[in-house]
């Protein structure tokens, strides 16, 4: 199993009783085969000198900064079987909802401190927890045993409230062989509430015997507090060093809250402590404590300085065994680690028994698709909508128009999100980053006059945006397709080609920052395979067109059929001998759709494009036929690095996904015509309109 823990302090024991708690149980939990990862906010007092434990061997111990630096985690907590946030973690009601937002697996709320939190939580202090949160944890785990626990089901809607004592480590906690320096020690931070008790049963009875010798070990006392000549004080104790503590304690005081006295059945972590060294205790009263060690055999009652007077005259043996035999035998770190796996499962067992399947009717698996809102992109969305897909879409609108997404956005199915993919995914993706089943990445500007506009941006977008959403596929488990390009083969030398073929790229030409770009996508979408990290799909897309392209975006088949509808010159690089194959953007949708969905080994890429070549020339004979121009051809020279010729060899994609374009070029420009003379808001020919009714 593994686990995520938000806690207190694992670090730093300064101050209060969490940290040696926490290091007993999961080093047990850790013992029974468990991968553990606790998570501790950076606070200053549980720093520098205070922090005694830097690098446990029985788990991972990191830090947050802050609740932002909190995202960090977001794929351990994704992946855990189970998260458990303890009760005084800073910000915690924001951490319950974080964990409860990004937990797939059981969340629990350990409170080690049930008693200070109920009693908070009914004067409407939620500094740790509030009322909100405690029914969207699957379990609540209570330092607090008894009627308490019905307590929290009945008034806060806990689905299962559950006790997990302190405990103790018996390895750390036993009999030393020290002197005998103190009658009666104390171990515990100040606290007013615990105060008047500590006078009453320690402070008295040491100026009443000034002939004993007495301790107080912990932080934050009073100056003010007149202490007893016989009362050593010692600041801090730490934990290394209790277990000689006790040793050398002919009796210890056990003082409990007055939160915890109300509640009953409260041990504290010092009692178990203390037992395990065979130190006979001396506490105060409080309903429940004969469930945990039994008054007069395995530990004494004391109600007024005279009763803890007359415990100190008995013989401490007996009653130190008595009570270390009972803490052996029910209450080590290895009781509760088998308790808390009982607790998970059972918890996971009955989440399992009510869901029955419907978790995926009221949360359905989404398909995210960067770069929805661009040319391919919204073709895509609207055909995954066709299909019954839940889709989400992200685009960054640097390229896209944004009446792609006019339709798109009338559909109950539909959600946009706008971000940049070369920035952290937002909160409205990684909040449900599990869901994303399917994850296409599209994202790029794919025509040279945008991508050469900023070319720092085109490669941060195909390197960094890339990396972000393989990670997210990481994350949720999802499978993900890169749309990656046949400009990975530069200006080739092997016609057809295939996808073995390792190009003729320059990579210090305007072209780079795209063509390198993609190769660099590639190799990371292919590495991430390769470790196991995520299921990758890697498509080469040929030259593709279609409704919704830019009339401006200096794609040869959009600049032509805008400049031929608006009477311009047509323009053509180079003599017009170059070849291309187009495709038309619904062929190409359906060849991803079916990558994606594909058993294809994730290392190898797969051409999709249309194998039919023709010139330039060729295909400006075709439009102006269509058009009905008379316009005259304006022939400019070559772009850099332009390739002369371009055809995919879509062998493997006929093989694999049994696909290969169906649309003809004649048909599809002239669907692409009749678009961009709605656009343009220019009459098309007759011809035009006949041959798309004809469809």
């Amino acid at each position: 199993m593994k686990l995520v823990v938000l806690g207190l302090s694992l670090g730093s024991s300064w101050g209060n009783g969490h940290a040696t708690t926490f290091r007993a149980l999961l080093a047990a939990f850790a013992a029974r085969g468990h991968d553990v990862l606790f998570l501790e906010r950076e606070m200053p007092w549980y720093s520098g000198v205070n922090r005694d434990l830097v690098d446990p061997d029985f788990c991972r111990l990191e830090y947050y900064a802050s609740l932002d630096d909190l995202n960090r985690w977001n794929g351990e907590i994704l992946r855990a079987d189970a998260v458990i946030v303890g009760s005084y973690v800073p910000d915690g009601v924001e951490v319950a909802r974080y964990v409860q937002r990004h937990g797939r697996g059981v969340t629990a709320f350990y409170d080690i401190d049930t008693p200070v939190t109920l009693a908070k939580l009914a004067r409407g202090d939620f500094e740790y927890l509030s009322p909100a949160v405690i029914p969207g944890f699957d379990l609540y785990l209570s330092f607090t045993g008894g009627p308490t626990l019905r307590r929290i089901e009945r008034d806060y809607g806990s689905p299962a409230a559950r006790p997990l004592y302190c405990s103790v480590d018996p390895a750390a906690y036993r009999p030393m062989e020290v002197p005998k320096r103190w009658d009666l020690s104390y171990l515990g931070t100040y606290s007013p509430d615990r105060q008047p008790t500590l006078d009453r049963l320690l402070i008295e009875p040491a100026r009443q015997r000034p002939d004993l010798r007495f301790v107080v070990a912990g932080p934050q006392y009073p100056s003010d507090i007149d202490w007893p000549g016989n009362v050593e004080r010692i600041e801090h104790l730490p934990p290394v060093d209790h277990a000689a503590f006790y040793s050398a304690s002919r009796f210890t005081l056990n003082v409990t809250r007055a939160d915890m006295i109300a509640a009953g059945w409260s041990p504290s972590v010092r009692i178990f402590e203390a037992a395990a060294c065979a130190t006979p205790i001396i506490s105060d009263r409080w309903d429940g404590i004969e469930t945990l060690l039994m008054p007069g055999r395995e530990l004494l009652i004391a109600d007024e300085a005279a009763d803890v007077l007359a415990a100190l005259t008995r013989d401490p043996r007996p009653i130190g065994d008595a009570a270390r035999a009972r803490v052996l035998a029910e209450h080590t770190a290895t009781h509760r680690a088998a308790e808390l796996e009982s607790h998970l499962l059972g918890a996971r067992k009955r989440l399992a028994s009510e869901s029955k399947g419907s978790l995926h009717m009221i949360n359905p698996p989404l398909t995210l698709v960067a770069g929805g809102a661009g040319f391919i992109g919204s073709h895509m969305c609207a055909e995954l909508l066709a299909r019954g897909n839940h889709v989400v879409c992200l685009d960054n609108l640097q390229t896209a128009n944004p009446s792609n997404l006019r339709e798109l956005e009338k559909h109950p199915r539909f959600e946009f999100v706008e971000a940049d993919v070369v920035n952290p995914l937002p909160p409205a993706i990684l909040d449900r980053a599990e869901r994303f089943a399917r994850i296409y990445n599209l994202a790029c500007a794919a025509s040279p006059p945008q991508y050469q506009a900023d070319p720092e941006h085109t490669m941060l977008t195909n390197v960094l945006g890339t990396d972000h959403l393989l990670r997210l596929a990481e994350l949720s488990g999802g499978r993900f397709l890169l749309s990656s390009t046949s400009e990975v083969y530069g200006d080739p030398e092997v016609h057809p080609q295939r996808e073995d073929y390792r190009g003729w790229v320059s990579c210090t030409g305007p072209r780079a920052c795209y063509d390198e770009g993609k190769r660099a996508a590639e190799a990371m979408a292919f590495d991430f395979a390769r470790m196991g990290r995520a299921e990758v799909r890697v498509a080469r897309i040929f030259n593709t067109y279609g409704p919704h392209m830019h009339c401006d975006d200096g794609r040869v088949v959009s600049n032509l059929i805008c400049q031929a509808l608006l009477g311009r010159e047509l323009t053509i690089y180079g003599d017009g001998s170059q070849t291309r194959s187009f495709c038309y953007v619904s062929d190409l949708v359906e060849g991803l759709i079916r990558l994606m969905e594909s058993d294809v080994d994730g290392l190898e890429p797969v051409n999709l494009g249309n194998p039919a070549e023709l010139t330039v020339t060729e295909l400006v004979d075709h439009i102006v036929a269509l058009t009905g121009t008379n316009a005259p051809v304006d022939y400019r020279p070559l772009p850099i690095d332009d390739p002369r010729r371009r055809r995919p060899d879509i062998g493997r994609a006929r093989e694999l996904l049994r696909w290969e374009p169906r649309v003809p070029l004649a048909e599809g420009l002239a669907r692409t015509c009749a678009w961009f003379a709605d656009e343009l808001g220019v009459e098309p020919r007759r011809e035009e309109v006949l041959v798309v009714a004809a469809e």
